[in-house]
């Protein structure tokens, strides 16, 4: 129930075998290789190998395209323990062997090739065909052919739109007639009969205005003033209706050959499988490939570095023995201080909160293991956070149905028993606080000693209700309470690292100052004995000492030691401080 203990293993082999002595490592998983010019120093007569992962890529491009296709028109349904998280991929060498030797990657590449061009040929269409439309739809209701507005050679012509207020003021100047001729376009729709009757008061006129090229400045001044706003019409042949038919028929035909991709890919969809387990293999080669980059080569030797599990070092000795006589391997403790990979083992009651662990981010191999350190707290705080007995039997209920299903998969697994016992924390404290579906047996519909109710009253201990203070008193001591822990975890692990000071300094001093807070702040509010008040005002000045005299050690100068070690009490500088505990 710890951070397993790491050796730094360095194996020093013949240059004909490290492909083979790689294979079997990488097979076993007992090995966390590294970069082996770490370790040997600068050694001049050993050198990097070239690592060509080319074979590797081009298998992995191939199979990621068939699959992201997949995903996109025919995605994998999903049971719902798969819904939930992701599981891992069950292969038997069978199933693998099947698919390296008989799967045809490449012909099924070509053909998803082909959809996807097919594809991506019909969706640039699309796009195309949309913004055309985006374009013509303003002026679908023009009835006129707009092409025969350019075509006419004696006089020039502007359409445009404007209000019918003013269409009126620029029919009654009597500048107009002598200028130019403009008349009000109607809509195709009224033109059409569909119009559903004249338009509103207030919607803008489309307007054609027509006059000689001489008069074309006056004839463009006079239509300003008049508020006249010219419309650029598109370049199409016909009426833009009808250009805009043939476009939504077009549109129909992108469909149709999108559904014939979606189709193809669908009868691709039934090597999926296959498809997982070759994406599977190829990435394992890429990494072992990978992995010969880190060792170091002679020109008769190569030196392969990593770390192993101390526990995995009796099978590692013996599999270099049995398969690799000649090798020689060399064990040595990791410095302090050193990066070195990190594996968590737990005692089965823990072993859900790796989960937790892993979500925040591994500790430091120099650190300790905060899993076991949590199992009581965040059960403890997940139940009265939910604290509804009837919500906590159902999800215990989902939880151990989940766990049973989900055995092989040790993450989905650990996942469901936290819920599961999350589940029975929130079962317990929604008895204790007298909740079932809140206060269900208490409704006005249900008799009034029914036996669920005659059950809770008996188990009831707080009744969050007809008790809020208590509940607000006990809800403080238990924040208090977790802070402490904190603090206390805090300095477990400096001790651990035999660093007293930050022991002292950035725990027991805390743990001085906070409870004198907490009794200084009740006195305040309610009044304390007079006893207490002395113990609580001595334990907060000599709390503040100690956080004055330390917090700023690693400042400059007196001064500058001193006013960090003020400003941390109030957690101005530093992760904690007063307003922290205040407001956790």
């Amino acid at each position: 129930m710890a951070i397993d203990r790491m050796k730094k293993v360095a194996v020093l082999c013949e240059r004909a075998c490290v492909d083979r002595l790689f294979r079997e490592l990488h097979r076993r998983g007992i090995m966390e290789p590294v970069d082996a010019a770490a370790w040997c120093g600068d050694a001049d007569s050993l050198r990097h190998g070239e690592v060509n992962t080319e074979h590797a890529d081009q298998h992995l491009q191939k199979i990621n395209l068939i699959l992201n296709l997949m995903d996109n028109f025919a995605p994998e349904s999903q049971s719902f323990i798969q819904g939930l998280a992701p599981v891992p991929l069950l292969v038997e060498e069978k199933e693998l062997e099947a698919a390296l030797n008989s799967f045809n990657l490449d012909d099924v590449y070509r053909k998803a090739q082909e959809l996807e061009e097919r594809w991506r040929g019909a969706e640039h269409r699309r796009g195309e065909i949309q913004s055309r439309l985006e374009e013509l739809t303003p002026f679908e209701e023009i009835p006129i052919p707009v092409n025969d507005l350019r075509r006419t050679k004696w006089i020039r012509m502007l359409f445009g739109k404007m209000s019918l207020a003013a269409l009126e003021s620029l029919r009654n100047d009597p500048e107009t007639a002598s200028v130019m001729m403009a008349d009000e376009i109607p809509p195709g729709s009224m033109l059409r009969g569909g119009g559903g009757g004249a338009l509103p008061k207030n919607a803008p006129r489309y307007v054609l205005a027509a006059f000689t090229p001489e008069n074309e400045e006056k004839a463009r001044n006079l239509l300003a003033r008049h508020g006249f706003e010219e419309v650029t019409l598109p370049d199409i042949p016909g009426k833009v209706r009808d250009r805009i038919r043939e476009l939504k028929e077009e549109l129909v035909d992108v469909d149709r050959a999108v559904a014939a991709v979606r189709e193809g890919v669908r009868q691709l969809a039934g090597h999926r499988r296959a498809l997982k387990v070759l994406k599977a293999y190829w990435e394992s080669a890429k990494r072992l490939q990978q992995a010969h980059g880190y060792a170091l080569q002679g020109r008769w030797t190569t030196v392969v570095t990593g770390y192993v599990r101390e526990r995995d070092l009796p099978a590692l000795r013996e599999m270099l023995n049995r398969d690799f006589p000649g090798v020689e391997c060399m064990v040595d403790d990791p410095e302090p201080g050193e990066e070195v990979p990190v594996s968590l083992t737990e005692k089965p009651a823990a072993q859900p909160l790796k989960l937790l662990t892993r979500m925040f981010g591994l500790p430091s191999y120099w650190a300790f293991d905060p899993s076991p350190f949590m199992l009581v707290n965040f059960y403890i705080f997940f139940g009265i956070c939910f604290s509804d007995a009837a919500y906590g039997l159902m999800l215990a209920a989902a939880a151990a149905y989940i766990a049973k299903r989900t055995k092989p998969f040790e993450g989905l697994n650990n996942f469901a028993r936290l819920l599961f016992w999350s589940g029975v924390s929130t079962t317990v404290f929604g008895l204790l606080m007298g909740s079932f579906f809140g206060d269900l047996y208490k409704a006005s519909f249900m008799p009034e000693n029914n036996p669920l109710r005659t059950f809770m009253e008996a188990c009831t201990v707080l009744d969050l209700q007809a008790k809020t203070i208590p509940a607000l008193i006990i809800a403080l001591l238990i924040g208090m309470a977790n802070q402490f822990y904190g603090i206390g975890l805090k300095m477990y692990g400096a001790i651990r690292n035999n660093d007293w000071v930050t022991a002292l300094s950035d725990g027991l001093t805390w743990l001085i100052i906070l409870p004198g807070a907490a009794i200084l702040a009740v006195a305040f509010l309610a009044g304390v004995p007079r006893p207490l008040l002395m113990a609580g005002t001595v334990m907060f000045i000599v709390g503040a000492l100690g956080l004055i005299a330390t917090q700023g050690r690693e400042s400059k100068g007196i001064v500058g030691r001193l006013g960090v070690g003020v400003m941390s009490i109030y957690g101005i500088v530093g992760s904690y401080g007063l307003t922290a505990f205040l407001g956790d």
